[in-house]
C-alpha cells in the first residue's frame, strides 16, 4: 500500500513539472512606442507590438486592456507555438486629441509566473490648422464670431474689467458696424467701423460692475447694426456673476458684520400629486450687529416664486422668506433652488431648496 502511494506521488509530481515546463512565455521586441510627433488630421495611427513564444509549450493571450477608450487593440487569438511569433496591433484615435498622450496597454497571458506585461504609447498630436468656420462657428448672418456670448465670469462690484469677441466679415462686400442700446454700464466699440470682406476685427467690451447695481449671474444684449442684407441687426449677449467687494473691511468690521442664519436651508414636500402648489417659508435671524440687508432672490424657474415683504433687519430681527412652487406640468423627482443674496460678508450668497417626488 506504501508503495502505491509513493509511486502515485512521483506520478503526480512528474506531471505537474511536465506541466510547469510546458508553459509558454512571452517575450516583446520592445515594450514602449513612441509615435513622435503627429499631426491630428491622420485621425488614427497604429503600430504593431511584435512578441515570441520563448517558453515551452503553447502562448495563449487572454485578454489585452488598453487605459482609455482613444486606444484600441488587436491581436493573435490562436495559441502560438514555442519559438513562433505574434503581434498585438494597437491603434490611438487623434481626432480631438492635440496634445502630448501616454496611454497603457495590460496584456494578459496563460503563464501563471508572468501573467501580465504592459506595453505603453506615446507621442504629440500637433492640433490641425483651423478654417474660418473653426476659428469662427457661429454666424449672424454674414458676420462670423468666435462666439455670441462674452462672458466676464466673476466680478467684484468694485471692479472694472475689459473683453473682447473676434469676429470676421464672410459678406462679399465691406460691413459697417455700429452699436445700439447700450446699458449704461457697458462701453462697446470695434476696432473698426467698416469690416472689408474676409477681415476680421474685435468688438470690445468694458463691464463697470459699479454701475450694474445688480448682483449674481446678470445678463446684458448689444444691439450690432450693420449694412449685411441677410440680416442687418445682430445680438452679442454679455453676462457677468457679481459678487460685493468686502475686501476692504477692518476685522473690527468683520466682527460688527450683518449675519444672516436660516433655520434650515431644504425643504423635502416628500411625494405629492402632480398640480399640488407647494408652499413653505424659510425662516431666518440676523445674528450680526449690523442691519442685515437682502439685496436680491432668484429662483431656479418660473416655476417656483417668492415673497419677502422686508429687506433690511437689523440686530436680532427675524424674517422669512415665502417660497410657492407650482407643479403643474411636471413629474418625477424635483429639485428648486432660490438664490438669496445679502451684505452678509461670511454668507453673501445663500441657496434654498426646495425637493420631492411627483406622482
Amino acid at each position: 500500500m506504501k508503495l502505491i502511494k509513493n509511486s502515485l506521488a512521483i506520478i503526480f509530481l512528474f506531471i505537474s513539472t511536465f506541466s510547469f515546463a510546458q508553459v509558454g512565455q512571452v517575450t516583446f521586441k520592445e515594450t514602449t512606442h513612441d509615435f513622435g510627433k503627429i499631426k491630428e488630421e491622420l485621425k488614427k495611427v497604429s503600430y504593431d507590438f511584435e512578441f515570441t513564444n520563448t517558453g515551452k509549450g503553447d502562448l495563449k493571450i487572454l485578454k489585452v486592456k488598453t487605459s482609455c477608450g482613444c486606444t484600441a487593440s488587436q491581436y493573435t487569438k490562436t495559441p502560438i507555438k514555442p519559438g513562433k511569433s505574434g503581434n498585438i496591433k494597437v491603434t490611438y484615435t487623434t481626432t480631438n486629441r492635440p496634445s502630448t498622450f501616454r496611454k497603457s496597454i495590460t496584456v494578459t497571458v496563460n503563464n501563471p509566473d508572468q501573467p501580465h506585461t504592459v506595453l505603453f504609447i506615446k507621442g504629440f498630436v500637433i492640433p490641425k490648422e483651423k478654417g474660418i468656420t473653426g476659428i469662427y462657428p457661429t454666424a449672424i448672418g454674414n458676420l462670423k464670431l468666435v462666439s455670441n456670448h462674452l462672458a466676464f465670469n466673476k466680478m467684484l462690484t468694485s471692479e472694472t474689467r475689459t473683453d473682447s469677441m473676434k469676429i470676421y466679415n464672410a459678406w462679399g462686400h465691406p460691413m459697417e458696424i455700429s452699436f445700439e442700446q447700450i446699458p449704461p454700464h457697458l462701453k462697446v466699440k470695434c476696432s473698426t467701423s467698416k469690416l472689408d470682406e474676409n477681415e476680421s476685427a474685435y468688438i470690445i467690451v468694458t463691464y463697470d460692475a459699479s454701475k450694474k447695481n445688480d448682483y449674481g449671474l446678470v445678463y446684458d444684449r448689444i444691439a450690432i447694426r450693420t449694412n449685411d442684407n441677410t440680416q442687418p441687426m445682430k445680438i452679442l449677449n454679455v453676462s457677468a456673476r457679481i459678487s460685493q467687494d468686502f475686501s476692504g473691511m477692518s476685522e473690527r468690521e468683520l466682527k460688527k458684520a450683518p449675519k444672516i442664519s436660516f433655520l434650515n436651508t431644504t425643504y423635502d414636500f416628500g411625494t405629492v400629486k402632480p398640480g399640488t402648489v407647494v408652499k413653505y417659508s424659510f425662516d431666518f435671524t440676523n445674528e450680526g450687529k449690523k442691519t442685515l440687508n437682502i439685496l436680491k432672490v432668484k429662483t431656479s424657474c418660473g416655476c417656483t416664486t417668492t415673497k419677502l415683504d422686508v429687506k433690511t433687519y437689523k440686530k436680532g430681527a427675524a424674517g422669512k422668506i415665502d417660497a410657492i412652487f407650482n407643479t403643474r406640468g411636471r413629474k418625477g423627482r424635483q429639485h428648486k433652488t432660490i438664490t438669496i443674496i445679502t451684505n452678509d460678508p461670511k454668507n453673501p450668497q445663500i441657496t434654498l431648496t426646495v425637493k420631492g417626488e411627483l406622482k
